[in-house]
């Protein structure tokens, strides 16, 4: 990526000088006033933006040339200096003024992506630590796509222990107190009495009714006990769905193309059990993944991770054990948030927000 300063008189000029060097693909990264003069004297405001072109755009443009006239282009200004390379593992990538964020991307999350390059030319340019940190703050965001709206049956799969049951809890509170919609229960979670136990008193509380479905038959059953209500949420045993004879005969007793299929994965998890889930269920139609647990851990990046994996949106993020207050539905730029608050990073932490 090549990064340059353009200063004008007006935005509106600026603009002219972007254009002229780099092209109708050029991107804006920062823009702000500033003043001109001698030690104050005669000062006056102008516009500075910084813009960017991807490099290879300037290796296809129409007029082509020999290669080696791409390599000027390419290289850093004398007064930048390049970035340094790791020996050994141990030099840093990033300037020291940028070592957060190095972390970060140091991380097992973010192994796979190539940002330091860009950063590193970006703070040399621009002396600003923020226009860093929001780099990678699109970067992140960009990721997370915009979950569709729940379909009329709202399943959630995942493994025992991910905290399906207390979720489902909480999507019924949501819809009911916040959407003001009719709600229906059905658990096919037939092996743990605990988890019916649990969903029928969360289910009491809220006056929302609640079927168990012991086999197929009771499913079709308690769906058409259900058949007036506005939504349906269903709880689903782990185990049954790493079975593709059941999973084909579930299929027979139930339309997923009016449901919303979401995996449920606990952010406490380690990476290749997260993996590892993911892979025993991918299989089926999922429409969304949904993250737990929140709460109760340090760092939650490997959302990213899993979200670039998948190519499937976040629909919900549970963030404590509170029905129904701790539910954080899957919008790109509060699910960014989350992750740098988590990360400690000031400008999105609570206090600096």
């Amino acid at each position: 990526m090549q990064i340059k300063k353009f200063t004008a008189k007006t935005m509106a000029e600026a603009m002219t000088k972007v254009k002229q060097e780099l092209g109708d693909e050029a991107v804006i990264l920062n823009s702000r006033q500033v003043k001109t003069g001698w030690f104050g004297l005669f000062a006056s405001k102008q516009v500075e933006v910084i813009a960017a072109l991807e490099k290879e755009q300037t290796v296809t443009k129409p007029r082509q040339s020999v290669s080696v006239q791409t390599k000027p282009i390419q290289t850093v200004s004398p007064q930048t200096p390049p970035a340094p390379r790791m020996v050994g593992g141990a030099a840093p990538r990033l300037h020291t003024s940028l070592q957060h964020v190095e972390a970060l991307l140091s991380t097992e999350s973010f192994a796979e992506e190539s940002w330091e390059e860009t950063l590193n030319e970006l703070y040399y340019t621009t002396k600003s630590v923020e226009a860093a940190e929001q780099y990678v703050y699109e970067q992140v965001k960009s990721s997370f796509g915009e979950p569709a709206e729940a379909k009329r049956y709202v399943m959630v799969v995942g493994p025992t222990g991910v905290g399906k049951t207390t979720t489902l809890a909480k999507l019924a509170a949501h819809f009911k107190l916040k959407e003001g919609k009719t709600v229906g229960l059905i658990t096919t979670d037939t092996y743990r009495i605990a988890a019916i136990e649990q969903l029928k008193t969360y289910a009491e509380i809220m006056s929302i009714p609640v079927e168990v479905a012991y086999d197929f038959h009771d499913f079709k059953r308690a769906k058409q006990l259900f058949a007036r209500k506005d939504i349906v949420l269903i709880d689903t045993a782990g185990r049954n769905f790493r079975d593709p004879a059941y999973v084909e005969k579930f299929h027979e007793h139930h339309d997923f193309t009016e449901t919303s299929l979401s995996l449920v994965l606990s952010l406490t998890s380690k990476m290749k059990d997260m993996d590892m889930i993911y892979s025993q269920f991918e299989s089926l139609p999922l429409s969304s993944l949904i993250f737990t647990k929140a709460d109760e851990t340090s760092d939650i990046h490997a959302m990213y991770r899993m979200v670039k994996k998948s190519g499937l949106p976040v629909a919900w993020m549970t963030d404590g054990q509170e029905v129904p207050d701790d539910l954080i539905r899957g919008d790109a730029d509060a699910l960014t948030k989350r992750l740098f608050e988590k990360e400690g990073w000031t400008r999105w932490t609570k206090q600096g927000v």
